[in-house]
């Protein structure tokens, strides 16, 4: 499993490497605080800020990042990566993904999972591929038993976020076996946004 900087392309969104080319369009979309509530880290507060997040995410050695770009409008609306990348057991995480206000419960958060997910199983060979989310954050925790995702468990006080709360985590996970009814099920959700 090699897992190196792609574009990922559907109908309405283009997951593209996050670069330094997207700074100002994430910084614009990427300011309001109670989109980042339940990240590790709280919203871009200038323009330095998002660029330097920028930097952080390429550099990560486990992690993939993406631009989330809307393609009728071919301008970014938030972002999103592969991380925790095990190639010696064939699995990632999807995470750090984040969308702006207007397009959040839209079909680009969906195109964008079936996007990288189908690239995780299909072109990666990925036997899991898992997420984790804020024990909080129950909107992202609907979302992924939306889209057939496995809750497995939570690890309590697993992070130090924000605020220097100590979040519990949410692991929720798709393997190989349940690809075929994820991806029938993301793309029957992606028809009807």
């Amino acid at each position: 499993m090699r897992v190196e900087p792609v574009t990922l392309e559907g109908d309405c969104v283009r997951l593209e490497p996050l670069g330094q080319g997207h700074a100002q369009g994430l910084y614009n979309r990427g300011r309001s605080a109670a989109d980042w509530a339940y990240m590790p880290r709280a919203c871009f507060i200038d323009m330095a800020d998002a660029r330097q997040w920028i930097d952080e995410a390429i550099q990560a050695a486990d992690q993939l990042p993406f631009a989330i770009v809307e393609v009728a409008k071919d301008k970014p609306v938030g972002s999103t990566r592969f991380l925790t990348i095990r190639p010696e057991h064939r699995s990632l995480e999807i995470g750090w993904t984040w969308l702006g206000q207007e397009w959040q419960r839209t079909g680009i958060n969906t195109e964008a999972k079936l996007l990288l997910l189908t690239h995780a199983f299909e072109r990666l060979g990925c036997v899991r591929v898992e997420f984790k989310t804020d024990g909080r954050n129950l909107r992202s925790q609907r979302a992924l038993e939306r889209i057939g995702a496995t809750r497995e468990g939570v690890l309590r006080k697993h992070m130090i976020v924000q605020g220097n709360f100590a979040r519990d985590s949410v692991y929720f996970s798709v393997i190989d076996s349940d690809w075929p009814e994820v991806k029938a099920r993301l793309t029957l959700l992606r028809e009807r946004a």
